[in-house]
């Protein structure tokens, strides 16, 4: 699975690489230099250039590593499970992994349906997304679109609308992006418009829950262990683990799940 995505990487950057050498070519025919300066200001094309070469050989490397891991699927589907491990994804585009605890492979949130012509823009400036109203879909490791959420705004005020699998509207996430320069603060609503939950965290640092105005906890955040064989597919050391309450119906947990993956798309962006 995560060699297959390496293997995408490297073969969208050949795409990418051949893009750009076309632009060059067909520069240097509709607007030849004709100084030497003219000559040196077409250095700059080294930089793109330089760019996706260094992607290619870097995905081609972590290939190389990973092409012989064998990473099980999970027996748990997403919304039975108590608790998440949550890795960044490898691909060009945004996107989160979601493993157990033991390393099995549960599902990935990632955008669904993006334009066409964001993808060269994106493979230089990742964040790009963050200012599009774009739809994520959560996928099982089966490839079944389990539940998705639509998001909205980006400066002031985000907006999450939650749907279900058949597509029905069952929930509504607020969040005020301004203050979330120093902490996250939002609210969760569900489809009839009555609050739910209340979002309040300083970053992801540390070890935090998120308790209704009840007590009922709905998740609790830390860091813990991960299968040490597979540091050589992800880089990072630290591992954000995800417990989430038994207590919580269907639509809640969805509800939640939305929330977290929205909040760690943006976190692994920054």
């Amino acid at each position: 699975m995560i060699a297959k995505m390496y293997k995408r990487r490297e073969k969208m950057g050949y795409f990418f690489l051949g893009f750009i050498i076309l632009i060059i070519l067909l520069w240097l025919i509709f607007q030849t230099p004709a100084t030497s300066r003219e000559w040196l200001e077409m250095l700059f094309f080294l930089i793109p250039l330089g760019l996706i070469f260094s992607i290619i050989m870097k995905s081609r490397s972590h290939y190389k590593k990973v092409k012989d891991v064998e990473i099980p699927n999970s027996k748990q589907d997403l919304l039975e499970t108590n608790h998440a491990v949550i890795k960044k994804d490898v691909s060009f585009t945004p996107g989160l992994l979601i493993f157990e605890k033991n390393g099995n492979f549960i599902g990935a949130v990632k955008p669904l349906d993006i334009p066409w012509w964001i993808y060269p823009f994106q493979i230089f400036y990742e964040a790009l997304l963050e200012f599009l109203p774009l739809t994520y879909g959560f996928i099982s490791n089966k490839g079944e679109t389990l539940f998705t959420f639509r998001k909205n705004g980006w400066l002031k005020q985000t907006k999450l609308t939650i749907f279900n699998q058949e597509k029905k509207d069952i929930g509504i996430y607020i969040q005020e992006e301004l203050k979330s320069l120093f902490q996250i603060k939002g609210k969760l609503f569900n489809e009839q418009g009555e609050p739910l939950l209340s979002i309040q965290a300083s970053g992801f640092s540390g070890s935090f829950s998120w308790d209704d105005e009840k007590g009922n906890q709905w998740a609790y955040f830390y860091n813990g262990k991960f299968p040490h064989e597979y540091t050589n597919i992800f880089r990072d050391i630290q591992n954000d683990i995800v417990e989430l309450s038994d207590n919580l119906s269907k639509e809640d947990k969805m509800r939640l799940l939305a929330i977290i993956g929205y909040l760690f798309m943006a976190r692994v962006k920054q």
